[in-house]
Order: C-alpha cells, then structure tokens, then sequence
C-alpha cells in the first residue's frame, strides 16, 4: 500500500514542475519492468516467508535515495530517476 502511495505522489510531483519535461509514459513502462522483476527476484529469494514485505523494503529505499531531491530545484525529474534506479537496481540485501 505504502509502494502504490509513492508512486502516486511522484506522478502526482511531475505535473507540479517539470524544468525539463520527462517522458512519464516512458518512465512508467520503465517502471512497471523494473518493479516486476524485482518482485519476481524477491519471490525467488524469500518465497511466502511472511518475516519479508517487499513493499516495505522497496519504500524504505527509494525513500532514503530521495532524500538528496528535497530542495532541488528539479526536484520532480530527481525523484523519478532515483526511484526507477532502486527499483532497477533490486538490492534485496536490506529486505
């Protein structure tokens, strides 16, 4: 739930500012890959194991990797690549 919220809230920042526009669509589908197959890593890994929240882990990554957007005068175009890049990414190292 906490995932879906994040993902509002950066689509919801790209209609705030957008110094140089973003292709959303792009990101988007991006997006939608890279979630998928991390998740799929994750299931791989930690299978039903109900100790491990994919969501959580994910949140709590990108998370910390927007923190050096805030005040950032592209703040939008910051957040959308630092969250495709966590999700890129995939460590399931912190889950």
């Amino acid at each position: 739930m906490r995932y879906a919220l994040v993902i509002a809230m950066l689509l919801g920042s790209t209609l705030l500012v957008q110094a140089e526009p973003i292709d959303r669509d792009k990101w988007i589908a991006q997006t939608g890959r890279a979630s998928k197959s991390c998740l799929a890593k994750f299931r791989q890994k930690f299978g039903e194991d109900k100790g491990h929240n994919y969501s959580g882990c994910v949140t709590n990554q990108t998370n910390k990797a927007i923190d050096d957007c805030v005040g950032g005068s592209e703040f939008s175009n910051c957040v959308l690549e630092k969250s495709l890049r966590v999700l890129e990414a995939c460590d399931l190292s912190s889950c």
